[in-house]
């Protein structure tokens, strides 16, 4: 699998991936100094650090509330100590929203906002979480707010900016996360096709198994490659190219998971074996801040609609 470009990039990797997987929730954030890189993403040591720790997660299937905290960072113009994640919300099959928490619970607020109306700040002792059981050891929870609850946000910027800045960032965030997960499965991939043997020889010398391998590599390679341009363009970005991101993550990301399952053949299916947790952590970020479906629609109608020059400026990508 290829590698973060710069060597900087290379050891925020490493230790994004070493605190992950020596610990869960607040201790793993507290190690990496989380909380005080979310204000700090105008620096661009600082954000490369940030998306590490998502690739990191997705890699070693970590379970804290980061990708939440990230999202609730741009309603804020200050940090004041208090820990906030936002929920990520969902229009309902019978009407209204679902809200949902991503990660071990360590925050004492919970920022709510639909899109539909002002959104509001809760305290964690006015929501109800309901624990959802998928694999992915990534702690879910459905969040029932109490009627009334909650004190409206103003964001410094403007609500509406404050939202199209935590949709950016969660989308390129969850992104770097499909990319770890989808990592995760084509090294167990690698693994089997180098150690299981058939006709004397291991099956990854077999055409068939590299066919698969060299198109699951590139599934993951194009998720890099897009991830790399949002996070160093970061506000720079084309318009969507955050939509433009998810998107393409989403569906490599399956892609990815999908044709690791083939190489490893029976075994992929076990429950011993880490194959199903990568895929569904893919699976339940596909579903955050906008499938892969969803979104491609709605690019696919934008770009009838308004016809857009799809390519980046040089001067762009060159600063």
């Amino acid at each position: 699998m290829s590698e973060p470009r710069s060597r900087d990039h290379d050891e925020f990797l490493a230790a994004a991936r070493a605190a992950v997987a020596g610990s869960t929730g607040a201790d793993a954030l507290d190690a990496l100094g989380w909380w005080d890189l979310l204000g700090m993403l105008d620096d661009p040591d600082a954000r490369a650090a940030t998306f590490a720790l998502f690739r990191a997660h997705g890699r070693e299937l970590g379970d804290t509330p980061a990708l939440g905290a990230l999202a609730a960072a741009p309603y804020f113009a200050t940090d004041d100590g208090t820990r906030t994640v936002m929920a990520f919300s969902r229009p309902a099959t019978g009407g209204g929203f679902a809200h949902t928490l991503l990660g071990t619970p360590v925050t004492e607020r919970i920022l709510v906002d639909t899109g539909a109306a002002a959104p509001v700040l809760v305290e964690a002792a006015e929501v109800t979480l309901t624990p959802v059981a998928v694999p992915g050891r990534l702690t879910i929870h459905a969040v029932t707010v109490a009627e009334g609850a909650g004190i409206p946000v103003t964001p410094a910027d403007g609500l509406e900016a404050a939202r199209a800045r935590s949709a950016f960032l969660a989308r390129v965030a969850a992104a770097y996360e499909i990319l770890g997960a989808a990592e995760g499965a084509f090294a167990l991939a690698i693994d089997h096709a180098n150690g299981r043997v058939q006709f004397g020889q291991p099956i990854g010398t077999f055409q068939a198994v590299r066919h698969l391998l060299a198109w699951a590599v590139t599934d993951t390679r194009a998720v890099e490659s897009v991830t790399d341009v949002a996070r160093d363009l970061d506000v720079a970005a084309p318009p969507r190219f955050d939509e433009i991101v998810k998107a393409l993550a989403g569906r490599n990301g399956r892609r990815a998971c999908e044709r690791s399952l083939q190489v490893l053949g029976a075994i992929g299916f076990t429950a011993e074996l880490d194959h199903h947790h990568f895929h569904s952590r893919v699976l339940a970020l596909d579903a955050v801040a906008g499938t892969s479906a969803e979104l491609a629609t709605a690019l696919g109608a934008w770009v009838r609609a308004e016809r857009p020059d799809p390519r980046i400026a040089p001067a762009v990508l060159s600063a």
